[in-house]
């Protein structure tokens, strides 16, 4: 089940003389971000004295450290002990490693599990922003939502650890038959699911479940399944009434989602019931959940939303600060919610937040009983007008990625002085009229970036268009850098639209959206210069589009050449 990685073949071992603490931030830095380690483990004279994790140095980026600390005080075990391990791995779903230290205090190795991509991804990209951000961003995103929509806001979380030793005092029933999907057998999926034969079906749909994103902004593609029936973006609750006086819209994960039940078995569907039964308000429940954080964030800072509306977010625990909650309409445990749940080993999968029916309806009863408690869905003299926050979205993925990028192009350490601008280019092949550009361009700035385009049909290589523009613009020194665009800067969309003579405006506000946002913002670009296009319409309608987006970021869009 678990792998034990001997000490000899880690390499994230290091003793406290190569760990200093005025290098100790980068040097971990590297180790998790490009190394892809999970821990670091610091000794002295050979006996391991503590360890740094992903978390400690995300928590230290973003100031809620001022030093980054050894931490003396970790889980440990004096054997390969695969019970303690799951152990373990159940209390701390986002540690994949388990140390192994001898009774004098040496590192033996670690016990693995299988990495889940997912949720390594999110941790890096999580590490990343609050570096050069300084702040945590979930917890930036949560109270920027907060502070900015009209909604009124009622936080959620559950105490995932307690949770989990409630289920370890717990068995879930067992069936001696082979695993059909998630380590339950079919007579255990028939147990979670409440009906015989149905885990097929799900498994299908589940994995037809999919989402597209525009501008940033993840909505759920149609689907008409037995279990999963999804329309308008959103995943249905049934029983909505029409004209209602206000909404609840529901952003979260899982268990928002309502991954693994029916339609009408979701908190939404529930929670419409109770209140169509126990009230003669009209009010709509909306089911905006998705699996992953970003996906979810980005459709609650899209969203029209209005004093009418509330906006329920389930969050994690660790995200609530002083800052955030006062801020909110009201802020609730689902706990005891949870632990109210009969036989609730055979109601949950591997995490508290991939559960069944029976728990969405003790989720939903609690959440109607604080909504209605708290005169929350009286929505009499509330402004009626809807606003959004933005419209588009850039998330931790996205910035984290393209701060990487300009990373490891050593943008992001360099120190050049004066006024800075940027042109963004397809240049199949570079020639002499862009090399005057080039040169209008720098008769305004002091340091211009040449970002070329990675589209890989076009006639001439990334690396052959970028040698060509070096070797023409030689003359002009380090005032040029030339530079590839990168993933999210002159879009591959953008260029096969431009190749092909088809718009794709979405994709083109957005390019200059993300280049406003991340660009501009983090490589003080003031100026972005444009190719005079008399040929291609859709070059054309480009250009537009930047001198319309850019100068709302603070960017000025000239043309030139």
């Amino acid at each position: 089940m678990y792998q034990f990685i001997p000490r000899g073949e880690l390499g994230s071992v290091l003793d406290t003389a190569d760990f200093l603490e005025g290098d100790r931030a980068e040097i971990a830095y590297r180790h998790f971000v490009y190394g892809g380690h999970e821990a670091i483990y610091v000794e002295e004279d050979g006996v391991l004295i503590g360890v740094v994790s992903i978390g400690d140095l995300e928590r230290y980026y973003a100031g809620q450290r001022e030093r980054l600390e050894i931490n003396g005080s970790f889980s440990c075990t004096d054997k390969i002990d695969e019970e303690k391990a799951a152990t373990f791995f159940e209390s701390f779903r986002t540690f994949f490693e388990f140390p192994v230290v001898d009774r004098c205090g040496r590192l033996e190795g670690v016990m693995k599990r299988e990495v889940r991509y997912d949720t390594r991804q999110d941790q890096i990209a999580s590490l990343v922003v609050s570096k050069y951000v300084k702040e945590q961003w979930h917890r930036r995103e949560l109270l920027r939502f907060l502070k900015e929509t009209k909604a009124r806001v009622v936080l959620y979380y559950a105490d995932k650890g307690a949770i989990t030793r409630a289920l370890s005092d717990q068995k879930r029933a067992g069936f001696s038959e082979k695993e059909v999907w998630k380590g339950l057998s079919q007579s255990q999926w028939d147990l979670f699911l409440g009906e015989p034969d149905a885990v097929g079906q799900l498994k299908k749909e589940f994995g037809n479940f999919h989402t597209k994103l525009v501008k940033g902004v993840s909505e759920i593609v149609p689907m008409d399944g037995a279990f999963y029936r999804c329309a308008d973006g959103n995943r249905v609750t049934l029983d909505n009434p029409e004209e209602p006086q206000g909404r609840i819209l529901f952003y979260g994960p899982c268990t928002i989602v309502g991954a693994y039940c029916r339609d009408g078995q979701t908190i939404e569907s529930c929670l419409q019931r109770l209140l169509d039964a126990q009230t003669d308000l009209r009010m709509q429940v909306i089911n905006r959940g998705l699996f992953n954080v970003t996906n979810y964030f980005s459709r609650m800072m899209t969203d029209a939303l209005g004093g009418e509306d509330i906006a329920v977010v389930y969050v994690e625990k660790r995200w609530l600060t002083e800052e955030i909650s006062p801020n909110c309409a009201y802020v609730g445990d689902l706990t005891g919610a949870f632990l109210r749940v009969p036989d609730l080993e055979n109601c949950i999968l591997d995490s508290p937040e991939h559960c069944n029916y029976k728990v969405n309806a003790y989720l939903a009863e609690q959440i109607y009983n604080d909504l209605a408690g708290r005169g929350l869905l009286e929505t009499g003299g509330l402004c009626r007008e809807k606003k959004r926050i933005q419209g588009y979205y850039v998330g931790s993925e996205i910035l984290s990625e393209a701060l990487l990028d300009m990373e490891r192009w050593g943008l992001l350490q360099e120190d050049a002085p004066g006024v800075k601008g940027a042109m963004a280019l397809l240049a199949d092949p570079f020639t002499d009229r862009h090399k005057r550009a080039v040169k209008a361009a720098l008769q305004k700035v002091d340091r211009l970036y040449l970002f070329f385009c990675e589209d890989s049909n076009l006639d001439f290589s990334l690396d052959e268009r970028m040698r060509m523009a070096k070797e023409a613009l030689a003359e002009l020194g380090d005032r040029v850098a030339v530079l590839p665009a990168g993933k999210y800067l002159y879009a591959k969309k953008i260029s096969r639209g431009i190749r092909k003579l088809r718009f794709c405006e979405e994709d083109m506000e957005y390019d200059c959206d993300l280049f406003g946002e991340i660009f501009g913002r983090f490589l003080g670009i003031g100026h972005r210069f444009v190719m005079s296009e008399r040929d291609n319409p859709v070059e054309r309608k480009y250009m537009d589009i930047c001198m319309a987006v850019l100068p709302g970021f603070g960017v000025t869009v000239e043309e030139v050449g």
